[in-house]
């Protein structure tokens, strides 16, 4: 007999699978079943998988693969053309902190990207908001919430922006992203003071230490639904090639194919109108640089 689950974590040979029970199974792929298969991991965490765990052997089998929703991915350095980190999530949750460390744009910037290319919808975190000024976040949470994105301001110390965040994780699967030292790993203890499992660690009962997470995790959360850390998230190149960057930043989208020359850069091209809507402020001088810096790292 066989059932449906859900990829939760995976090592170099096994694959543990959430079936619904109080622990994840653990299983091996059966066969030739991703022969064909260009991506470096072929099944990520959040894969929903038919698998047999009746064979009265140590590990269960997984029998295919159900087509995926939504996947964040992003372009490896060398011998693949994709290395998809994480499939079927419902939000990619970034979190910048606003200092220590402060503030980078272009890491958010690059998040945006990737989530649009996937299909996850973005939220926002600006975390230590304690640390900072109200002059300081409102023209980023302005500029990102006038792009349509959903900003949360969040302190700890405050207790500020927690419920909001708490309802947002509720009954999804997220992503958990951004620099170390943003945070992250405080927003989830603050969240769930009592939660056995940390973001980046897990207690282990046995007496054995605890193990750092290198490879994309996903846990079940108190309240319904899922996270999933993603260590190394922020080394993040998302997979677009520069011909189609534009069309992911969203402000640009109204000016597209209306530059005088086919196939517009928007950087070198003369009577481009994404520059000239730069030119008169319709476009921010600061997304307009992030979007120069990454077409130029692609």
């Amino acid at each position: 007999m066989t059932q449906k689950g859900t990829i939760v974590r995976h090592t170099k040979s096994f694959y543990y699978v959430d079936v619904g029970e109080i622990e994840p199974r653990l299983c091996r792929i059966r066969g030739n079943l991703f022969k064909e298969s260009s991506y470096i991991n072929k099944i990520a965490v959040g894969d929903e998988v038919e698998v047999d765990l009746t064979a009265a052997e140590d590990a269960g089998w997984i029998l295919r693969m159900f087509p995926r929703r939504t996947k964040l991915s992003r372009r490896p350095s060398v011998g693949y053309p994709e290395q998809v980190l994480v499939s079927n999530a419902d939000t990619l949750l970034m979190v910048a902190s606003m200092r220590t460390p402060p503030f980078r744009g272009g890491l958010v910037d690059r998040l945006l990207v990737a989530a649009s290319c996937g299909g996850l919808e973005p939220v926002l975190i600006l975390s230590k908001a304690d640390l900072a000024t109200s002059d300081e976040i409102s023209p980023i949470e302005n500029l990102y919430s006038s792009l349509g994105y959903t900003i949360l301001v969040t302190s700890i110390p405050e207790s500020r922006g927690l419920e909001a965040l708490r309802d947002l994780l509720q009954n999804r699967t997220t992503v958990l992203s951004g620099h170390s030292g943003v945070g992250k790993s405080s927003l989830i203890k603050a969240l769930f003071p009592d939660w056995e499992i940390r973001i980046g660690r897990i207690s282990n009962k046995s007496g054995k230490g605890r193990h750092t997470t290198r490879m994309a995790e996903m846990f079940r959360i108190p309240i319904g639904g899922f996270i999933v850390d993603t260590p190394g998230i922020r080394e993040l190149e998302p997979l677009v090639t520069p011909n189609e960057l534009d069309s992911h930043y969203v402000e640009f989208v109204p000016y597209l194919g209306q530059c005088k020359f086919k196939g517009c850069t928007h950087i070198h091209e003369p009577q481009c109108l994404i520059k000239d809507a730069v030119a008169s402020k319709k476009i921010t001088e600061q997304r307009y640089k992030s979007y120069c810096t990454l077409f130029e790292s692609l």
